[in-house]
C-alpha cells in the first residue's frame, strides 16, 4: 500500500513538472524555443514504453585504499532511455559508511543524470568490503543494484 502511495505521488509530480516545463519552453507569440526544438530533434528514440533507468555500469571497484585515507567517491551514470519521465524514489544504502547525492527531478525521456556514492572507509574496519545500494525509480524494470568494493587496509607506521 505504501509502495502505491509513493508512485501515485510520484506520478502526479511528474505530470505537474512536465506540465510546468512545456509552458516554460512557450514564447510569448506561442512558439517552442529554437534550443527546445534543436533537443526534440536530436532526442534519442526510446527503447522501452514507460521510464526504464539503464546504468553505464552498475560496479565500481576502489581498490585497496586506506583506511583514514579520507573519502572515496563513485560515479553512477545513467540515462533514461523509456518514453515516460523517470523519477528516482529512493536510494538505500547497505550501511551508514555511504552517503548519496542523485537528481531528485524528474528525467525526461534521452536524458542522462548521475549518481554520486560517498564512501567513508574510517567509519568501517580494516579490510575488505562490498557494499550494496537499491536505487528504486518508476522504472519499468523496478529496483536496481550498484556495488562498491575494495579493500581497506591501516597506514603503515
Amino acid at each position: 500500500m505504501k509502495r502505491i502511495i509513493v508512485l501515485a505521488v510520484a506520478l502526479m509530480s511528474i505530470t505537474s513538472f512536465v506540465s510546468a516545463g512545456e509552458a516554460r519552453h512557450q514564447r510569448s507569440d506561442g512558439r517552442k524555443d529554437a534550443e527546445r526544438e534543436h533537443k526534440d530533434s536530436v532526442a534519442v528514440q526510446p527503447k522501452y514504453d514507460g521510464a526504464h533507468i539503464s546504468f553505464v555500469k552498475s560496479k565500481h571497484n576502489f581498490g585497496e585504499v586506506k583506511r583514514r585515507g579520507g573519502d572515496l567517491k563513485a560515479k553512477f551514470e545513467y540515462v533514461n532511455d523509456g518514453s515516460e519521465p523517470l523519477v528516482i524514489t529512493r536510494i538505500a544504502t547497505s550501511c551508514t559508511c555511504i552517503r548519496t547525492d542523485y537528481r531528485r527531478r524528474p528525467l525526461d525521456a534521452g536524458e542522462r543524470a548521475v549518481i554520486e556514492l560517498t564512501y567513508e572507509p574510517h567509519k568501517m574496519e580494516a579490510g575488505a568490503f562490498h557494499k550494496v545500494v537499491q536505487v528504486y525509480s518508476n522504472s519499468v524494470d523496478g529496483m536496481h543494484l550498484l556495488t562498491v568494493s575494495g579493500n581497506s587496509v591501516e597506514r603503515e607506521k
